[in-house]
């Protein structure tokens, strides 16, 4: 069912531009922006059956809410992320601090770890000589420094994500921006 109708809106997209843009709109989830002059006229089953207004969009379609927000709120949850990086510090000793961060940043990184994979871009450790391959992606290799030679000694080795297993958003629309939820104790 789901291939013949795959087949049948290509051919549909390839052959008729009014509808190609309805489909897109509607990909998009936009309201279709046809010009009236593009717009085909009404066939004449369509001119003979009463309008009725379309019914409401029922709760299928979810709230949306960016993955960057969905990271942040996994990182609080799960290691306390925004805790540490946004109270003040100030009531805190230096040991007190690096106590909690040795905590925050351990769960940090099994946090990252289950969502990316991460792993070093260059397996060389740093302070090693490496080669620097012809035409070096600008993505995976920043040369630093004013000799164009093919070798250099590796400052940092990158990284690189793996995987990429990030939760589903599954809130409401009204809380697609809560990062954390408040805390409350009862008695």
């Amino acid at each position: 069912m789901r291939l013949f109708l795959a087949f049948r809106v290509f051919f549909i997209i390839l052959s008729r531009r009014d509808s190609a843009l309805r489909i897109r709109d509607t990909l998009n989830d936009e309201t279709p922006k046809i010009a009236p002059s593009e717009r085909p006229a009404p066939s004449k089953a369509a001119e003979s059956k009463p309008l009725t207004p379309k019914q409401p969009a029922s709760s299928a379609k979810s709230a949306r809410r960016s993955e960057a927000l969905t990271l942040l709120s996994a990182l609080q949850r799960e290691s306390r992320l925004l805790d540490l990086v946004c109270e003040s510090l100030d009531q805190y000793n230096d040991a007190q601090i690096g106590a909690a961060a040795r905590d925050v940043l351990r769960d940090t990184r099994k946090t990252l770890d289950r969502m990316f994979g991460l792993k070093h871009l260059i397996d060389t450790p740093e302070g090693e000589s490496v080669d620097i391959p012809p035409n070096a992606s600008p993505t995976r290799w920043r040369i630093v420094g004013k000799d164009s030679s093919a070798r250099g000694t590796l400052n940092h080795p990158g990284w690189q994500a793996t995987k990429l297993d990030m939760p589903v958003w599954s809130g409401g629309t009204d809380d697609s921006m809560v990062i954390a939820s408040a805390e409350v104790e009862t008695r």
